[in-house]
């Protein structure tokens, strides 16, 4: 017989009493989001219940969102803020399929992968991350660079090459929350390193009419502080219309650009919409505080691909999907194991936010109190490199 899940609670039976199974229980992780390094974690250490361990992503290396911005500034190299997933995969025994999710067929209980091919699941977890919002509009996708996936982050340190060379141009940074921020402190810092004296010059629009408008009034002084310090200009209540080779089109103006970058808000895998599965109104998947879709308990989601159905307005933040790791791994365990998996889990009302602002600084912010300096840098490089020192591979 096929191993089954229970599907809710009132069939939750002590292993003892549960019928025996002649296969291995198949967990599939759609996509590698920072949740699922704890996944791995846990299979790698022992903790995680004897099952079929199946990996689909189709991205080669995992990269820690945390450091991106560094890297944009020269701080680290690529090497730095990667994990190779091959190697991930490898160690824990998992089976790898190199392709990217695109689908669920929760009746055959099949994941869809881009090649065309189906893996079943027993249970599945999802933590494929956003995309940023505003691709579809005109030129987005043939003229900028967005952060995720991590090639366009390499496009944009290699046109920046050619600018600071040039000793001319300008670069636009769609979106002005903390990470269009972040990227731009540090591209300014990169562009000087590479010998601009500047003649290229950075640009942020946003329809918010101030930068970072989703931290606290404190951070929001400290950042534009920085802002001016670099030279950046901020553009704020301003619509994107579309982008060109040489410009992007604002609501009523056209900017000149030679190098566009998007860092727009998060937003949903457009497949999500066809799993059948509750959605909030961005489009992401409702789970319940143990990280199950509310639509079916042997769907489980975590980072930004999930938003929690009683405190829907948690931000899409890479802290958020950290924070979720445990809990996903007591909750696959609890489910590999045939118990009712525990419900504590609640998103934190506040977290240490650490913005590094490209010269050897960052911005430390805690709800609406915030400071900045070099030790928040030191702080934020000791975090950052404790996270991926974790969860490298055992040589």
């Amino acid at each position: 017989m096929r191993w089954r899940i229970p599907e809710d609670a009132s069939e939750m039976r002590p292993p003892q009493e549960r019928e025996v199974s002649f296969t291995m229980p198949r967990l599939v992780l759609a996509g590698l989001g920072h949740a699922h390094l704890f996944v791995l974690e846990a299979a790698r250490d022992g903790r995680l219940p004897p099952c079929e361990l199946v990996i689909c992503t189709g991205e080669r290396e995992h990269s820690y969102s945390g450091m991106v911005p560094g890297w944009v500034g020269g701080r680290y190299r690529r090497e730095e803020l990667t994990l190779p997933v091959a190697a991930l995969a490898a160690q824990v025994g998992a089976t790898l399929r190199p392709h990217h999710v695109i689908g669920l067929d929760r009746e055959r209980r099949d994941v869809l992968l881009a090649d065309g091919s189906r893996e079943p699941y027993d249970l599945c977890s999802i933590a494929t991350g956003s995309k940023p919002s505003g691709l579809t509009l005109p030129g987005v996708l043939e003229h900028a660079f967005p952060l995720k996936p991590l090639n366009g982050v390499i496009d944009v340190i290699a046109r920046a090459s050619e600018l600071a060379v040039a000793g001319k141009g300008q670069v636009v940074m769609v979106g002005g929350g903390g990470a269009g921020v972040e990227v731009a402190c540090n591209l300014a810092a990169r562009l000087r390193q590479m010998g601009d004296q500047g003649g290229v010059g950075i640009t942020i629009v946003s329809r918010d009419p101030r930068p970072a408008m989703d931290r606290s009034p404190m951070t929001r002084r400290l950042v534009e502080r920085a802002l001016a310090r670099h030279q950046i200009r901020f553009l704020g209540g301003q619509g994107v219309r579309g982008v060109d080779a040489s410009s992007v089109q604002l609501d009523a103006a056209s900017l000149p650009s030679d190098l566009t970058i998007w860092a727009t808000g998060a937003s949903a895998p457009a497949w999500f919409a066809s799993t059948g599965l509750p959605l909030d109104e961005r489009g992401f998947l409702l789970v319940n505080r143990a990280l199950q879709t509310l639509g079916d308990g042997n769907v489980l989601a975590a980072g930004d691909a999930a938003t929690p159905a009683d405190a829907k307005g948690t931000p899409k933040a890479g802290v958020y999907a950290v924070r979720m790791g445990p809990q996903l791994v007591g909750t696959l365990t609890a489910l590999l194991s045939g118990v009712t998996p525990d419900s504590s889990w609640r998103p934190q009302r506040r977290f240490l936010a650490l913005l590094s602002t490209g010269d050897d600084r960052a911005i430390a912010s805690w709800g609406p109190f915030a400071a900045e300096g070099r030790w928040a840098m030191t702080l934020k490089d000791r975090i950052d490199r404790r996270f991926l020192t974790r969860f490298s591979v055992v040589r």
